[in-house]
């Protein structure tokens, strides 16, 4: 008798899977909730093009934050200490990484104000505030790489630093992302290459790379991810198998555009760069490049002109390492949130996004039983709430659990037609 090789595959994961989720609900999410597992959480915000002005600081209060990775271009006015009193401030309790952007250049202003742009991003991330950081700086202090928490931060300056060429700043590149053991990887530069503008500057091409080895392709080999500035916009590309010249990774058109997988081989670019002082608008083939996911720019009508944001990324979701959220928020906005996606770190030809989020549900399930043991009691418990369900427990005597998780007594919470959770209060047939 033959047997179907595929077939019985499938068989097998189907089974496994719903063995996995039968095992996991043996404790309730409340207990799970309230378990913790895995690796801290961190939100790190990211954003460029700041200015001093009152905007860059209501961009950032717009939520809290861990670290802040700053893309370049402080201040306009070549004033390098005015970012740092202004909106930085000496008693922040957030890290602070940050690079240098065009603004602050040699050409900008002159040679010794440049300096001093250069030492106080240096003074910024090594004294006391960032603690608990790890960085390498190269000599003359426009090249770092940071470790933070299970994070690798390498913050470059092509076409800004005189002192560092493009060569060395490649090989650094280099070195760096081939030593590091972290889950997460960055790489963070103010300018772009000529695929990841919208138009602002339409004669510009790689600014970045020139006519050498792209650096986001140097990236996308160790599956980091890409943020960079100067076209005062906000956009984000699908995943990418290929930058020099652009390929959108195939696994990215089967799943939604909230949805970002990422891994050696493959990750995303994100223009981050209306922090606060001026937002462009696109124009021409730029701003219709297929490759683009979604963007943000002024607007036909200058609508968004004063809608300036930032990207909130919460790492390590929930404990697990793999997983991460972000959204692009923004100021002077009814709708708050523009942009929001899930990032994993996974091959989705060996393992859906959906997979990582079980594995991990799993692991943590079996890790809560190895510590409290197997039964959770949320389901025998009564709910002091007029919640019911797997996370609050059982509605007070007499009382009917509906569908969506609500104790009552009319037909809504108690017909078992519409949904009456019979483990969770009395139902009727």
């Amino acid at each position: 008798m033959k047997f179907n090789k595929k077939y019985l595959l499938n068989f097998l994961f189907v089974a496994l899977n719903q063995f996995s989720k039968s095992h996991a609900s043996s404790v309730s999410q409340k207990d799970l909730d309230n378990f913790s597992y895995g690796t801290d959480e961190f939100t790190m915000t990211i954003h460029g093009d700041t200015g001093t002005g009152k905007e860059a600081t209501q961009v950032m209060n717009l939520a809290k934050f861990d670290a802040l990775l700053h893309l370049g271009d402080y201040d306009y006015e070549c004033k390098p200490d005015s970012y740092f009193d202004n909106i930085l401030k000496y008693n922040r309790s957030y890290k602070f990484f940050g690079i240098l952007g065009n603004h602050e250049t040699k050409q900008e202003c002159n040679e010794s104000k440049y300096y001093q742009y250069v030492n106080n991003i240096h003074y910024q991330m090594t004294n006391s505030k960032n603690k608990s950081t790890y960085c390498t700086f190269s000599s003359k202090k426009t090249m770092w790489s940071c470790s933070y928490r299970n994070m690798r931060i390498i913050g470059l300056s092509p076409a800004i630093s005189k002192d560092e060429k493009r060569e060395e700043q490649l090989k650094f590149l280099k070195n760096q992302l081939s030593s590091s053991k972290e889950d997460w990887k960055i790489c963070a530069w103010h300018y772009y290459d000529g695929y990841y503008h919208t138009g602002k500057y339409p004669s510009d091409e790689n600014i970045v790379s020139e006519k050498g080895e792209s650096f986001y392709d140097v990236c996308k080999e160790y599956g980091a991810l890409i943020f960079s500035a100067h076209d005062h916009v906000y956009a984000r590309t699908h995943v990418m198998s290929k930058f020099s010249y652009p390929k959108v990774d195939s696994y990215d058109y089967k799943t939604s555009s909230n949805i970002v997988q990422i891994r050696k081989g493959a990750t995303l670019n994100i223009l981050s760069a209306v922090g606060g002082y001026e937002i462009y608008s696109e124009s021409g083939k730029y701003k219709d490049y297929s490759h683009w996911q979604k963007k943000f720019s002024k607007g036909s009508s200058g609508e968004n002109a004063k809608k300036f944001g930032t990207l909130n990324c919460k790492f390590n979701v929930g404990g697990n390492n793999k997983k991460a959220y972000c959204e692009f928020l923004r100021i002077n906005s009814s709708s708050k949130v523009f942009d929001s996606f899930t990032i994993y770190r996974n091959d989705p030809s060996k393992k859906s996004y959906k997979d990582v989020d079980n594995d991990f549900l799993s692991e943590k399930t079996e890790a809560y039983k190895k510590k409290y043991g197997s039964s959770s009691n949320s389901s025998s418990s009564t709910s002091k709430e007029s919640r019911c369900g797997s996370k609050y427990g059982k509605c007070p005597s007499g009382q009917c659990c509906s569908k969506y998780g609500y104790c009552g007594t009319g037909s809504k919470y108690c017909s078992l037609d519409r949904g009456c959770q019979s483990k969770y209060g009395s139902c009727k047939s």
